[in-house]
């Protein structure tokens, strides 16, 4: 059977939790639908920046919560 890899991080819908990706500076919120957003923490082995869906903006989290905001430098 083959082994399914695992991501770096995973996120998890976990309603009512105290590190939203409302709050973490790897979040951007849908301009057209504040409820659903993108990850931007998420690089390829070149540095570049892959996006990754958030379904519910107010109650997801992972393991790379990171309050603050994102700096130009970390887009680039």
């Amino acid at each position: 059977m083959a082994e399914v890899k695992k991501r770096a991080f995973d996120m998890v819908r976990e309603p009512g939790t105290t590190k939203p990706c409302l709050k973490c500076k790897w979040g951007i919120e849908d301009p057209t639908d504040p409820s659903v957003g993108q990850c931007t923490s998420g690089r390829t082995t070149e540095g570049g920046v892959w996006k990754r869906l958030i379904h519910d903006y107010y109650n997801t989290t992972c393991a790379k919560f990171t309050e603050g905001e994102v700096d130009f430098r970390d887009h680039v």
